[in-house]
């Protein structure tokens, strides 16, 4: 697909409009600031995944979505699945792992890129049964999560999801996070993942997770690099400097619209919420991403990933974007 700053992304018809593939987790951020662990003395529990973190905001944002998981048959996975519910999405697709526990993340609340541990359990058991054409058809938008490629029967379900929505023309995304602690077979992973961009649409990749597929690179070396392995269009988040974004014939660097920054945990996520509520309405690729920015700068005030996001008419008013 060709991408254009100043033109909408077309997109199909469906009863959603987002499906979320990938984690629902808890995760227990450190109520003081620490650059490590070894510094965090206490936590507090927190709505977590990335997926679902992006399903919750869009769906906070006025957008029908739906996703794709596993949790525990437990307290903490019941706890997970009632938030989901109250934000308005839907949760036909997650399941219950009655052997494995809620998976658990351990995060250090950071102005800048957090220090995590992860205590895998049911979302490592997520399994292509839990897919069916029928439900990716019904979506307009397919978000995928690198957490899920991690393990074999992730890696299964995720390619069964790219097969079918490529075969509907559905704009698939991926968050290319590359975290070789989190890789079962690590030595896979970066080869893996760089051979899954060319089947999807849109990446958003931070510069640590450039580093880790690619090596130290420049800015502009990184964004040639993703093209090269077949990514239409890609988002390159620089932390306090904004993003870069490029479609191959042109290139686009939005400044960081964060006046506070009290925790990063969930920004990303927060990104793509307001991106793709840009897209759903159909906004010009440039504001689509302004309204992205925009969306981080709300969260990065906040702490934790279950956050209040203004509707999508106050960001732009409030930021001041055309």
């Amino acid at each position: 697909m060709d991408f254009n700053f100043s033109q909408s992304i077309e997109l199909s018809s469906g009863e959603f409009d987002l499906l979320a593939v990938g984690e629902t987790v808890v995760d227990l951020i450190s109520v003081e600031e620490s650059g490590s662990f070894a510094g965090a003395e206490n936590f507090r529990r927190y709505f977590g995944g990335s997926p679902a973190n992006i399903a919750m905001n869009l769906a906070n944002l006025g957008r029908k979505t739906a996703l794709i998981s596993r949790v525990g048959s437990d307290g903490l996975g019941e706890y997970l699945i009632n938030i989901l519910k109250e934000r308005g999405v839907d949760v036909s697709g997650i399941s219950r792992d009655e052997k494995n526990n809620t998976t658990i993340i351990l995060v250090t609340r950071s102005q800048e890129s957090p220090e995590f541990l992860a205590y895998r359990g049911a979302d490592s058991n997520i399994s292509p049964g839990q897919i069916s054409a029928d439900r990716v058809s019904e979506a307009r938008i397919i978000h995928l999560s690198s957490f899920a490629l991690t393990v074999p029967r992730g890696r299964q379900t995720i390619e069964k999801v790219i097969k079918i929505a490529r075969d509907k023309n559905k704009i698939i995304s991926l968050d290319p996070n590359y975290r070789p602690q989190l890789w079962r077979g690590r030595e896979i992973g970066p080869e893996y993942i760089k051979q899954l961009l060319a089947e999807v649409d849109i990446v958003k990749p931070s510069l640590d997770d450039a580093s880790f597929l690619f090596g130290e690179r420049s800015r502009e070396a990184y964004i040639n690099k993703f093209h090269e392995a077949g990514a239409g269009l890609v988002i390159l988040t620089l932390g306090a400097d904004g993003l870069l974004a490029s479609t191959g014939e042109s290139q686009q660097h939005l400044p960081s619209l964060a006046e506070k920054v009290v925790d990063t945990t969930g920004a990303g996520d927060a990104f793509w919420s307001g991106f793709y509520a840009g897209v759903l309405q159909q906004k010009n690729l440039l504001t689509a991403l302004k309204l992205g920015c925009a969306a981080a700068a709300e969260v990065l005030k906040q702490t934790g990933a279950l956050v209040n996001m203004p509707p999508t008419g106050e960001l732009l008013i409030k930021y001041k974007i055309n």
